[in-house]
């Protein structure tokens, strides 16, 4: 009666031997494209966000409000379509701008919010090219000494880097809230209305 378990063993072994041998695609070297995903030539290793082109945070002069505001209005709307997988991208290239507490706020989601307005642009190889006006109002405001709301209409365009026309983008009403801590501005909350 020994011989049925090794015969017992001996079939399972050779079945996972089997079934190892098969694989998946996952583990071969086919790859597959999901529906929702957006193919675009990929950029060089050195590849910058916007060619260099977007506001540089460090070179913001802190200790002004309208300086931090406007840069954070200009860097939200600052997307590379060859290096940002979503629009929050943008947000995090703005964190030095912000509170320690805000900055740990901004968090890539798993999908693009702007699939379908990314689709021509990423085609492309585009980068958005904002510009910003006050908005009309009494949104932006000195709360007081030490804190401030700013508010702007932005509009920007894409730029494209294969020869395509610029495309067309968008606009969007952002506000600034800020607060000064230390002779230094901080963004502390942004909304898009």
């Amino acid at each position: 009666m020994t011989p049925k378990p090794r015969f017992a063993a001996t079939l399972i072994i050779g079945c996972a031997l089997a079934m190892t041998a098969c694989g998946t695609p996952a583990n071969n070297t086919e790859t597959t494209t999901s529906p929702d995903s957006t193919e675009h030539s990929s950029p060089s290793p050195a590849a910058t966000p916007g060619d260099g082109t977007f506001v540089d945070p460090s070179a913001v002069d802190r200790s002004d409000v309208e300086a931090t505001a406007e840069a954070a209005a200009m860097l939200l709307h600052s997307w590379d379509t060859t290096t940002d997988a979503t629009q929050t991208a943008a947000a995090i290239r703005a964190k030095s701008l912000m509170s320690k507490e805000w900055a740990g706020k901004q968090v890539e989601p798993e999908r693009n919010g702007a699939q379908g307005d990314w689709l021509e642009p990423s085609q492309h190889q585009a980068f958005s090219v904002p510009s910003i006006v006050p908005a009309v109002g009494d949104t932006s405001q000195d709360v007081g000494k030490d804190k401030a709301i700013r508010a702007y209409n932005v509009q920007w365009n894409w730029r494209t880097r294969d020869g395509h026309e610029p495309l067309d983008g968008g606009q969007q009403h952002v506000t600034i809230y800020l607060e000064k801590h230390g002779g230094t501005w901080d963004v502390v909350g942004h909304t898009f209305g």
